[in-house]
């Protein structure tokens, strides 16, 4: 494991689990489990632990092509999905929650920290299925997030809930 992946654990489960299996990973439930950046000789073990599709939220499309190379060739389906870090409006919500009602298998959702993935995660369980923020942060905590993370999450939530109420419409759910 790098320094540089290491630092990116905000507790001692992040860096056992990241140590143990060289992936930041965080299994939600038995279908979504949302992680970091795999690398080459991960496919094939995602690939066997029974996913069958990936979701990469990050947005190089030069490192998303290789990806889907290595990823269909260890037999997992493939969906580069770049949605941004921050400044999140509606319409990227909306995206992301089309994709993920369309998806039926096992989902390895990721971006590079595993950040995006779970913040997105926690605004659609809010927007869309009305949970209390608390609820769905209890979720991320359960699955192995730290203070350091829920407490980004908030900052960015915030932000989105801010931006979204000041649109026309202003219509959105906490």
């Amino acid at each position: 494991m790098t320094d540089k992946m290491a630092a990116h654990c905000t507790n001692d489960v992040e860096l056992t689990t990241a140590r143990a299996a060289s992936l930041l990973r965080y299994d939600i439930d038995e279908r979504l489990t949302l992680a970091g950046q795999p690398q080459p000789e991960h496919w094939a073990a995602l690939a066997a632990e029974g996913f069958q599709v990936v979701i990469n939220m990050r947005s190089d499309p030069d490192r998303a092509a290789i990806q889907q190379r290595n990823a269909e060739a260890a037999g997992l389906r493939y969906m580069h999905l770049p949605l941004p870090a921050y400044e999140l409006e509606p319409e990227h919500l909306e995206t992301y929650r089309q994709v993920m009602q369309a998806e039926h298998g096992r989902v390895f959702l990721h971006c590079r920290s595993a950040t995006r993935v779970a913040l997105m995660w926690l605004l659609e369980r809010v927007v869309y299925d009305g949970w209390p923020r608390e609820q769905a942060e209890q979720v991320l905590r359960a699955a192995g997030y730290g203070d350091d993370s829920l407490e980004t999450f908030a900052f960015c939530a915030d932000d989105y809930f801010e931006r979204a109420s000041a649109l026309p419409d202003g219509a959105v759910t906490r």
